[in-house]
C-alpha cells in the first residue's frame, strides 16, 4: 500500500498481470502488467497501433484478452464472466460522444441509473443535474445532441458517465475528435475531476494535461509498455530512445 500527501492509504484498485491480445495475427497487447491504485491518475500516451484504447478497453470488458489476468476491484475478467459488475463500476468516455440523438441532455443522463442502477426518475434526475452543473452544462438541460458544440458533447459525455458513480474513470482520447478551441473546455473538465479524487487512466496525446494532472505516465509502443514514470521524469530524464523519439516529435511545436 502506498499513501497520499494526506496520508490516505492507497489500494490497488486495477490489478494486470501479463496480459495478452490477438487481432488475428496481430499481437496487440503484449505482457501487459499494471497496477492502478485508488485515487491515482494515470496517462497513457505511445503512437497510433500501440495498443492503448485496446489496454483501457480491456479494463472496461469491451474487449476480451487471450491470456493473462485482469482485476478491477476485485472483480476477476475472464471470458467466461459475466462484465455487467465491472462495467458498472468503469466509468468510459470515448472519442465520440456517443449520445443518444434521439434523448435530450437529461435524459441522456437518466437513462442508466434508472435502467441500471434501479434508480427512482426523481433520484436519477436530482443526480443528472448534478453532475450537469459540475462540467458547467445545467443550462443546456432539455438541448438535443444535435444542439450543441463538440466540446459541449463531450462534457455532456462525462457528465453522463459520473452518474453511473464509478469507482474508475477511463477516457479515450477524448479529445481528438474535437476543435482546438473546444479542447481546452474539455480538459478544465477532465481537470476538475482529477481534482476530486477520482481514480483516472486517460488514452492522450495532451502532454500539458498529463504534466499537470498525471501522477504517472505510461509510454507505449508496439503492444508493450516501454516506461512508465512520474511527469517530471517522463518528460526531462526519458531512458529509452524510443520514448525520446516520441517526445521529440510530438513536443516539437
Amino acid at each position: 500500500m502506498n499513501r497520499t500527501e494526506t496520508g490516505q492509504t492507497l489500494t490497488d484498485i486495477i490489478q494486470i498481470d501479463g496480459l495478452n491480445k490477438w487481432y488475428g495475427e496481430f499481437h496487440v497487447l503484449k505482457d501487459i502488467s499494471l497496477r492502478v491504485r485508488t485515487g491515482e491518475k494515470i496517462v497513457i500516451c505511445g503512437p497510433s497501433g500501440s495498443g492503448k484504447s485496446t489496454l483501457i478497453r480491456c479494463i472496461n470488458a469491451l474487449e476480451s484478452y487471450h491470456s493473462g489476468s485482469l482485476t478491477v476491484q476485485g472483480i476477476s475478467l475472464s471470458d467466461n464472466k459475466d462484465p455487467r459488475p465491472v462495467r458498472e463500476e468503469v466509468g468510459m468516455v470515448f472519442q465520440q460522444f456517443n449520445l443518444f440523438p434521439h434523448l435530450t441532455v437529461l435524459k441522456n443522463l437518466v437513462l442508466a441509473p434508472v435502467k441500471v442502477r434501479k434508480l427512482s426518475e426523481k433520484d436519477a434526475t436530482e443526480l443528472a443535474m448534478h453532475y450537469l452543473g459540475k462540467v458547467k452544462m445545467q443550462e443546456y438541460t432539455h438541448k438535443f445532441p444535435a444542439q450543441l458544440s463538440g466540446g459541449q458533447q463531450q462534457r455532456v459525455a462525462i457528465a453522463r458517465a459520473l452518474c453511473m458513480k464509478p469507482k474508475v474513470m477511463l477516457f479515450d482520447e477524448p479529445t481528438s475528435a474535437l476543435d482546438p478551441e473546444m479542447i481546452g473546455e474539455v480538459l478544465e473538465t477532465m481537470t476538475g475531476l482529477a481534482a476530486s479524487g477520482m481514480t483516472m487512466i486517460c488514452v492522450t496525446h495532451e502532454m500539458g494535461f498529463a504534466r499537470q494532472v498525471a501522477n504517472r505516465i505510461i509510454f507505449m509502443d508496439e503492444g508493450r509498455i516501454v516506461e512508465e514514470n512520474s511527469p517530471d521524469n517522463f518528460f526531462n530524464n526519458p531512458s529509452s530512445d524510443r520514448l525520446k523519439l516520441f517526445l521529440s516529435q510530438i513536443l516539437q511545436h
